[in-house]
């Protein structure tokens, strides 16, 4: 027998017929009768059983059903509106095997009846009822065989419901609906009258049925049918929460950080505008930090600064006068093995550090050629060089001897200063204008607006003081709002980026870390100036993060814009966890085709609701909803309301 509360299916242990266990046993002791059992427990205040199509049992108003009419064909889902019913109802499948010698026994009983039938309507010369006894003896001669050959079996079910309400008036309503919707799908719902407080028992997790004479044949083919087919309940042990499942109402806990469960913890969102997107983001932040882990957001909207600072983090704004990184910063790092696991050795990546840089100029230049790429890289080698800088951990401190208190010697240990855009500049200018070189020299003459003494200097700079000293903070969101869209803000998203990548993910493995980059079309869309060096980039980071426990998180509100770039496209590949909300009419065929999205998977993101989701998780898939907590939909419909506020002050 299977029970089902709020469209969610419970296996009840059947008992003995006849028997409804009661604890404890009144024959073991003798003051057993003064105890309360389980039944005192969970009955109501009262039934009221004097109407003929409905009862009340304590506060609720309960109508019982049967199905009575099944469709011809019976397939998977065609139960659906039942299980998937929004409203307060339980049903329940009684199931009793039919014993094979006496079912054989009916079966040829039957087509012997039938085929009698058609022989006398022969005689008569009628052709009336015909096809269909012709139709019905193949089908039970077909059905005979199988038992025969024990390719299936028979059994008799029953399928009982109650309907709860509040109101006799809503219990009506409620009735119509049910009906309606279920006659839709050849399917008859009969209201047990005069047998209100039998049917109802029958629904309940008793393992008993106490109508026992509405059984419907059912072969083991068509029972399989019977049974809800609920996408898959994904609660990871240590996971985040994320949200409720549509169908079975169960919470979706996620461990984006758990290796024996996920090959890697990058995620997407993806969702239109106004799907609710940033609202899950923000949540997901709060949540992860409860647990201990730390997030660095890249936010080009300036969406996320109030629910930064609600958490105890740092807001740090890319622009004029602000508090930038300087881009030419490099840090030592722990080397890991091939699969994520420290070596104890510190090193500096160099190399890494020149890509990365060149990728910079190829972003502020508009793109570089192969020959350009190969002088540029030289000297910012070069550059590195004469501030002594190597490959080794310790060429990024001083050796410097000094007194200590006590009047011994010791190193000091201060870290070296680090190269600008500048000290790179400089030596780029001169050592375009040698013999040879001639072909760097409009690169050098773009990058001089971007020196202290350009138009755009606010990228030359050294690495202010607070923001070495804030990479411990729960959240680090990087606020590029305030740079203009086309030109600098691509700059500032992948400077940001960059600085996360160097001084956050690379930091103490032992610490779970995200990266969250908001509207990261912005880094992979094609026409925008140097998107081939910002999507290599990202792609990159979304390789590399996952050795130095953390996950990349990319959100964005153009799907297209991602399949379209090759860069975009890896981004996709190297992340298992996919999150859908409401798709635009132009992004709905390229996430289908992607992610081979069935038909109603389809149909959910064209017309969801916002904070409704669809969950790709490696070979799972299922759907849910951002549920927030009060104080969490309190913190961040506050962090809306504040960047409403401030964007109207602005704009004034």
């Amino acid at each position: 027998m299977f029970s089902k509360k709020k469209s969610k299916a419970h296996a009840i242990t059947e008992l003995p017929s006849g028997t409804i266990q009661d604890f404890p046993n009144k024959q073991s002791h003798i003051l057993a009768n003064g105890r309360t059992s389980l039944r005192d427990q969970i009955a109501p205040n009262f039934i009221d059983r004097s109407h003929p199509d409905y009862l009340q049992v304590g506060n609720k108003f309960v109508r019982n059903f049967m199905v009575t009419g099944f469709p011809k064909q019976i397939a998977v889902g065609w139960a659906d509106n039942l299980y998937d019913y929004e409203g307060d109802l339980d049903l329940a499948i009684h199931v009793s095997p039919i014993d094979e010698r006496l079912a054989l026994d009916e079966l040829t009983s039957k087509i012997t009846q039938f085929q009698a039938q058609l022989q006398t309507e022969a005689e008569r010369g009628s052709n009336r009822n015909i096809t269909r006894l012709q139709t019905a003896v193949q089908e039970l001669m077909e059905e005979r065989m199988k038992v025969e050959q024990n390719y299936i079996s028979l059994f008799g079910i029953q399928m009982i419901m109650n309907l709860y309400c509040d109101t006799l008036e809503k219990l009506n309503k409620e009735t119509q609906l049910l009906e309606s919707s279920m006659r839709g799908k050849k399917v008859k719902l009969t209201t047990t009258a005069l047998r209100q407080d039998q049917g109802y028992k029958s629904a309940l997790p008793y393992g008993q049925t106490w109508l026992t004479q509405n059984y419907r044949n059912f072969s083991s083919e068509g029972l399989t049918a019977c049974f809800p087919f609920y996408n898959s309940e994904i609660s990871h042990p240590s996971g985040t929460f994320i949200g409720v499942n549509v169908d079975t109402r169960t919470p979706i806990y996620i461990d984006f950080f758990d290796r024996k469960l996920l090959d890697s913890g990058n995620a997407t969102v993806f969702g239109m505008t106004g799907s609710g997107k940033s609202f899950f983001v923000s949540l997901l932040t709060m949540r992860s930090a409860l647990q201990g882990i730390r997030t660095a957001i890249v936010d080009p909207e300036g969406e996320y600064r109030s629910i930064t600072e609600a958490l105890g983090g740092v807001n740090v704004e890319i622009k004029p006068g602000g508090a930038v990184p300087n881009p030419f910063d490099v840090h030592e790092e722990e080397e890991v093995d091939d699969n994520g696991t420290p070596t104890g050795r510190k090193l500096v990546k160099l190399q890494d550090k020149v890509i990365d840089l060149l990728n910079l100029i190829g972003v502020m230049c508009g793109g570089l050629e192969n020959e350009q790429k190969s002088l540029i890289s030289h000297v910012l080698d070069t550059t590195y060089r004469d501030f002594g800088i190597t490959e080794s951990a310790d060429s990024l401190f001083t050796q410097e001897v000094l007194l200590n208190a006590k009047g011994e010697l010791e190193h000091s240990g201060t870290r070296k200063q680090m190269p600008t855009l500048s000290d790179f500049y400089e030596r780029l200018e001169k050592f375009a204008h040698m013999p040879g070189n001639e072909r760097v020299i409009p690169v050098a003459n773009t990058l001089r607006m971007f020196t202290k003494t350009g138009v755009f200097g606010m990228f030359d700079v050294q690495t202010p003081p607070e923001l070495q000293n804030m990479i411990d903070a729960p959240v680090v969101c990087f606020d590029v709002s305030g740079l203009e869209g086309d030109t600098l803000r691509p700059i500032g998203m992948y400077i940001a980026l960059s600085w996360c990548n160097e001084k956050f993910a690379k930091r103490d493995l032992t610490v779970r870390k995200r990266i969250v980059c908001d509207e990261a079309w912005m880094l992979v869309k094609k026409s925008m100036a140097g998107s081939e060096y910002t999507a290599h980039f990202l792609e990159t980071v979304a390789r590399r993060i996952r050795k130095r426990n953390g996950s990349l998180l990319v959100a964005s509100q153009n799907f297209k814009e991602f399949i379209e770039n090759p860069q975009g496209e890896a981004v996709l590949t190297n992340t298992h966890i996919n999150i859908f909300l409401k798709q635009n009419n132009t992004d709905l065929d390229a996430v289908q085709n992607k992610f081979k999205l069935s038909d109603g998977e389809r149909d959910f993101l064209a017309t969801s609701k916002k904070g409704h989701f669809l969950l790709k998780l490696a070979r799972e898939s299922t759907t849910g909803y951002a549920y927030p907590f009060a104080m969490e939909k309190y913190l961040i419909e506050k962090s809306s309301t504040a960047r409403m506020v401030a964007s109207a002050e602005q704009n004034r």
